[in-house]
């Protein structure tokens, strides 16, 4: 399933989208273009704003500002991604070198500052306060997020719930916002602007869970980046949790968690710790869980009418699982 194929009602909208992205860094300082240019030109998928003109479409709005917000929420996401390689010492984002490789990280971590102010511009500019607020919020939560993760790097006793806690704001809330900005902007209900915040928070969920499941999986070349990295990093994830929640044999049980805290691991290591997460069902149940939240955010979707831009929604939901399996 290609996701392009998702975005058919909005395809035009989202050409729009593309151009006001690239139209919106200009500056003097030839090296925040530069770097942006490179970050946001490197392949991302831009389901953030499709999610935010697919749920303002739900409800046939077609006023102007759903672009320039389009163009905000991905700004953030962008700057979270220029932050998130820096605190990670990443090499690579989406198949290419990232940004902080090339340029360093201070002027990774002033350009995500930067995209973060435009972001701001452009809220201010569509003069909605409950949107100002709800992105404002989001991204308090997004760094909130991020700390957290940090704070739990390390600790191999991470639990289910400090997980999710964890993924929810770093990455589902976003989802959610996005979603709901849609429905802000058609003037719909309070009910209806929580079911599809609600829609995007499952789907976030889902996104994160695929996610950290191919990090054990996958190829550098399919995900975009080092394979093994949140093992590296010491970033204890649903995979892990749960594979060693499952252990039945102590002397592997000691062995992957003496891996884990080791400060260097060779490559025969690694293998072992993927190995060990497959066999206990780690791959499995990641995938499960994920699919339990996508049935959760269809449901969110069940009182609206059936439509064109409703089955994108439901396909765009199924594609968050089946990407790269």
């Amino acid at each position: 399933m290609d996701v392009a194929d998702l975005f058919s009602p909005i395809i035009e909208d989202l050409q729009e989208v593309e151009k006001a992205i690239f139209k919106h860094l200009d500056s003097e300082i030839k090296l925040i273009p530069t770097i942006c240019e490179h970050i946001l030109g490197s392949g991302g998928k831009r389901l953030r704003p499709a999610l935010l003109l697919l749920s303002a479409k739900l409800f046939d709005y077609r006023g102007e500002e759903r672009i320039p917000l389009s163009v905000a929420v991905e700004y953030i996401h962008t700057a979270t991604l220029l932050h998130d390689d820096v605190v990670d010492n990443s090499v690579l984002r989406r198949g290419k070198k990232s940004a902080n490789s090339i340029w360093g990280n201070e002027a990774s971590v002033l350009v995500g500052d930067f995209l973060f102010a435009k972001a701001f511009i452009l809220m201010v500019g569509c003069n909605n306060l409950d949107i100002l607020g709800l992105l404002s919020n989001a991204t308090g939560d997004l760094a909130q997020g991020e700390i957290f993760e940090l704070v739990k790097t390390g600790d191999i006793n991470t639990s289910i719930n400090d997980y999710f806690k964890i993924i929810e704001k770093k990455t589902a809330v976003l989802f959610s916002a996005a979603c709901e900005i849609g429905a802000i902007l058609a003037n719909q209900s309070i009910n209806t602007r929580k079911a599809l915040n609600n829609f995007g928070k499952n789907i976030g969920i889902a996104f994160q869970l695929v996610d950290d499941a191919l990090d054990y999986i996958s190829t550098d070349n399919v995900l975009g980046k080092k394979i093994g990295t949140d093992l590296e990093e010491g970033k204890v994830t649903y995979p892990l949790i749960t594979a060693l929640k499952n252990s039945s044999c102590k002397e592997e049980y000691e062995r992957a968690k003496d891996i884990f805290f080791k400060d260097d691991h060779t490559k025969e290591e690694i293998d072992y710790l993927k190995s060990f997460v497959i066999k206990n069902k780690g791959i499995e149940s990641t995938i499960e869980s994920a699919n339990e939240y996508i049935n959760k955010a269809k449901e969110n979707l069940t009182d609206f009418k059936n439509s064109e831009v409703k089955d994108s929604l439901l396909k765009l939901a199924d594609f968050i699982v089946k990407r790269r399996f």
